[in-house]
């Protein structure tokens, strides 16, 4: 039976070309013999009809034409082929089936007295029942597994419109990102060149004033040495013109310098948005062939499953108990592979509909780097020596770093350094006294050669650098509705519209103008309060110790609302707390965070992109840290930390490029 299978699938070819049987020629095949197990040319099929030689032959011819118009029944095949023979004494017919071997067709004295005598045998009557009962499980087996491999395209191609609908939604992330980095940058650039031209005309009114002084002390002494004061005057003149110069100098230095470092942001994100976009389009090709291939493979399954279906019914049709002895069992082997390759369900399918790719500001936290160990410590003892401490440290773009801090209960300080840590000035600042053993005094720049500072008591003023006068007013005075129950925690200035923002010990946050004239209160979110606070490309960075959480806000309108929370360290297990925070030329935010407050312990220093969403780096630094920022000198960027101990430490940015 499984001949005349194997021949049926041959025989719907029309005009068979294949080698003769009787010849041994390449011919067009008309028939074939049973009794010679081979196809017939047209020549020799008449040989076998006709010559006498060829007489045991005739009974075993079918012609081709037969099978192809369906006329051959079950009788008709059954007379021309033999009935099946023991596989031992080919002489004796196969009386019954060796299960042991297979159900190896033998007769009855191989069954009884020969090699299968202590085998299992069975008559082929059972055994063909058996195999229908197993092939008729598989069959249902891969019925139910048919369904899968018919919806596999149709689940392709589902996979396949997610996959653009990610593509398209990545594009577009990565699009509207990158045209909001290219804003910031822009107005970056744009307030590095409008703090340049302020400063230069603060440089311009601080000459003008420095001049007309000289002059008119000129004027009073003329009478006693013109030619003497002349001489003297023109000479401090020049001096003070070429000192300003000299100032001009270094602030055209200095922005372009910035701006360098600025363009060379913009160059790189610009290279990061290429690369992810590129990234992107490359994924969907690659995944877009990968689902390509699946309905391909699942074509090849239903192709074998049908394939054996059309085999297995063929048999079980015949109802000839010893073709289906026989054939059954390798049919039944030959479906373990069809089930178990029908099972698969593509499971990598699934992740094909989503590329994974990195956001552009995680891919940019790698732009800047913080150099491992610090470039240079600087010991200020000194001032420790005089019973000062350090809490906050801001930087002017003239070159000063200003250290605010507290020096007894009656006194603070503001002491200026160079890049250098080589010790300006120190002023000491009488305060009032009043509830508080420590004023906790806060900075904050204000333009070239001024800053804002504060003290927890409500003592508000603004310092010059250069002359070192000290404008003072208290907050009582400037907000009519001031409640002394209230503390002022920290300062923050726009240096663009020149706006002093106040942070308090609630959710208040006073804006002043550069003069401490009140203009309006702005609400911080819920909760929420500015213990330190820096302006950041027109939001608010606000380090909040009593939530131990840092934020990003809104400063437009009356109420700030929350941009986003600054992702917490978690460093050693501890609950930390941030204390301070800084921004760099590309926008990139540096925290100081401690374990308590006030501080005890090593801090932790962490770095953040500059939308604030991802935490890059977390870095331990010894000692206390209570102060932070930085500034640019010969071209390059440099982190300050100044720690309780008086020591200031000096880390590198590096742009990797």
């Amino acid at each position: 039976m499984l001949e005349y299978i194997q021949l049926q699938q041959r025989a719907k070819t029309e005009n068979l070309t294949a080698e003769c049987g009787g010849c041994s020629k390449e011919s067009k095949i008309t028939s074939y013999c049973f009794k010679c197990k081979g196809f017939l040319c047209e020549q020799c099929s008449t040989d076998h009809l006709t010559k006498k030689m060829m007489n045991e032959h005739k009974g075993s011819i079918l012609s081709l034409k037969e099978i192809r118009e369906h006329k051959l029944t079950m009788e008709r095949l059954a007379s021309l082929t033999e009935t099946p023979r023991c596989q031992s004494h080919v002489n004796k017919p196969a009386e019954i089936c060796c299960v042991t071997c297979q159900n190896l067709l033998v007769c009855i004295v191989c069954a009884q007295f020969g090699k299968h005598k202590a085998h299992d045998t069975q008559d082929v009557d059972v055994v063909a029942e058996t195999e229908r009962s197993r092939i008729g499980e598989t069959m249902e087996t891969l019925e139910e597994c048919s369904d899968n491999v018919h919806q596999l395209p149709v689940r392709v191609e589902k996979v396949k419109e997610k996959l653009s609908e990610d593509i398209s939604g990545k594009k577009k992330n990565l699009k509207s990102q990158h045209t909001k980095l290219s804003e910031e940058i822009g107005l970056r650039l744009k307030n590095n060149g409008e703090m340049l031209k302020r400063n230069k005309e603060e440089i311009d009114d601080l000459e003008k004033d420095e001049v007309a002084e000289l002059e008119e002390e000129r004027k009073r002494e003329i009478e006693a040495a013109v030619m003497r004061i002349n001489d003297k005057f023109d000479k401090l003149v020049g001096e003070k013109r070429a000192k300003n110069q000299d100032l001009r100098n270094g602030l055209e230095t200095l922005h372009g310098d910035r701006g360098r470092r600025i363009n060379m942001g913009t160059a790189l994100v610009d290279r990061a948005y290429n690369e992810l976009d590129s990234y992107v389009d490359q994924q969907g090709i690659v995944h877009k062939e990968e689902l390509d291939k699946i309905p391909k493979e699942a074509g090849n399954r239903k192709t074998r499953y049908d394939n054996f279906r059309s085999t297995t019914s063929s048999i079980l049709a015949s109802k000839d108990n010893w073709t289906e002895a026989q054939c059954l069992p390798y049919i039944s082997l030959a479906s373990d592979s069809l089930i178990r390759i029908s099972k698969e369900n593509f499971p990598e399918m699934e992740s094909m509909g989503q590329i994974e790719a990195s956001d552009l500001n995680t891919t940019l936290g790698a732009i800047v780097r913080i150099t491992r160990e610090p470039e240079s410590v600087v010991d200020m003892g000194g001032g420790r020596a005089k019973g000062m401490d350090f809490m906050h440290m801001g930087s002017t773009d003239s070159g000063s770093i200003v250290l605010t801090g507290d020096m007894d209960n009656e006194h603070t300080h503001i002491t200026v350094i160079d890049r250098e840590g080589e010790l300006i000035s120190t002023d000491q600042i009488n305060q009032r006294k009043g509830d508080y053993e420590e004023f906790f005094p806060t900075c904050s720049p204000l333009s070239l050669f001024k800053v804002a500072t504060t003290c927890v008591d409500g003592d508000i003023g603004i310092y010059n650098t250069q002359t070192r006068s000290h404008i003072r007013k208290h907050m009582r005075d400037i907000v009519s509705n001031w409640d002394d129950r209230k503390q002022v925690f920290s300062v923050a200035v726009d240096q663009i519209n020149r706006n002093v923002y106040i942070g308090t010990n609630s959710t208040d946050v006073f804006v002043l103008d550069d003069m401490l004239n009140y203009r309006h209160t702005l609400q911080l979110p819920q909760g929420v309060q500015g213990t330190d606070m820096l302006i950041h490309d027109g939001n608010i960075i606000v380090c909040d110790y009593l939530s131990k959480n840092a934020y990003i806000v809104t400063r437009e309108g009356p109420v700030a609302k929350l941009v986003c929370e600054l992702p917490k360290p978690h460093h050693r297990g501890g609950d930390w707390f941030p204390l301070k925070v800084c921004t760099d030329c590309n926008g990139f935010i540096y925290i100081v965070w401690a374990r308590s407050f006030p501080s005890q312990g090593n801090s932790i220093l962490t770095h953040h992109s500059p939308d604030g969403h991802h935490l890059l780096i977390t870095k331990e630094v010894g000692g206390i840290v209570d102060g932070i920022d930085t500034v640019l000198t010969d071209g390059t960027e440099k982190l300050l930390l100044v720690t309780s101990v008086a020591k200031l430490y000096t880390y590198g940015l590096v742009i990797k490029t």
